[in-house]
C-alpha cells in the first residue's frame, strides 16, 4: 500500500479539515492511500530504502472522543487522517 500526502483536496476538503483542527487542537495530516502490486511494492520498498530514514514525527496524544470524531471525517473525505504533535 502506498499513502502519500493528500494533494488533491477541495476547498471545502480542506476547510474541513482546518475546521477539524481547530475544534480538537490536534494538527493533522491528509494521506491518500492505494494498493500496489506485489512487485511494484517491494520496487517501492527499495527505493525508500535508498532514500535514508523516513522523517518521523510523533502522533498526538489524542483521546477515544478525538479518535472517534477523526474516524468519522476520514469515512466522509475518503482520506487517512493522522494526529501529529506540532
Amino acid at each position: 500500500m502506498l499513502c502519500e500526502i493528500a494533494r488533491k483536496l477541495s476547498a471545502d476538503e480542506l476547510s474541513r479539515i482546518e475546521a477539524l483542527e481547530q475544534d480538537l487542537g490536534l494538527t493533522i495530516v491528509a494521506f491518500s492511500c492505494r494498493s500496489l502490486g506485489l512487485e511494484r511494492e517491494e520496487r517501492l520498498q527499495r527505493i525508500m530504502e535508498e532514500l535514508g530514514p523516513p522523517l518521523r514525527v510523533p502522533p498526538a496524544e489524542a483521546d477515544e472522543s478525538q479518535l472517534s470524531i477523526i474516524r468519522e471525517a476520514e469515512a466522509t473525505l475518503g482520506v487517512a487522517l493522522v494526529a501529529v504533535q506540532a
